[in-house]
């Protein structure tokens, strides 16, 4: 779980976790770019969206699903497949993939943010993702890809966050 705390109200929290742009670091953007980079050569005339803000709207757009939400308060979303594939390794976003056990060979994902009131004008805004694997094979895939990004992707949620914070505090 990673968290900050904001010096706003919870309802300007999460009204700007949706727009802010959460790829805004230039070490988010070269992460994701690094990320894409098996696609972006296997696939060289596929489109590619580099340049685009990355807002919750666009991950959803992306493949990751909503699950579920409390406006102003919490949303949740979710996505499955093969993390530790370097191409092909998202599936289109099905809620059948969320209800019972994850089938073998995929793992599944939610990753949530949520906002607390502390204050009349403070909040913390926090960030967690949860994995499940199918099978044992696949969480053996899943911890030794998760060996090398691991870090990255607590980097990459510790930015997002700090996007936000800077969006509702104008630093």
């Amino acid at each position: 779980m990673h968290q900050i705390k904001i010096e706003a109200p919870t309802e300007a929290v999460y009204r700007a976790l949706w727009a802010a742009d959460l790829g805004v670091s230039p070490v988010i953007k070269g992460l994701l770019g690094l990320r894409s980079l098996p696609e972006f050569v296997l696939h060289p005339r596929r489109p590619h969206f580099r340049d685009q803000k990355v807002t919750l709207q666009k991950l959803i757009d992306s493949g990751f699903g909503r699950l579920a939400e409390e406006p102003g308060r919490e949303i949740v979303l979710g996505v499955a497949g093969r993390f530790w594939r370097p191409t092909g390794n998202i599936l289109p976003f099905c809620e059948e993939n969320f209800s019972g056990p994850v089938a073998a060979g995929l793992a599944r994902a939610v990753w949530n943010f949520a906002v607390q009131y502390v204050g009349a004008s403070s909040s913390i805004l926090s960030t967690e993702t949860r994995v499940v694997c199918g099978d044992p094979a696949s969480r053996l895939k899943f911890r030794a890809y998760w060996l090398v990004v691991g870090h990255f992707s607590g980097l990459i949620r510790r930015l997002m966050l700090n996007s936000v914070k800077q969006m509702c505090e104008g630093k």
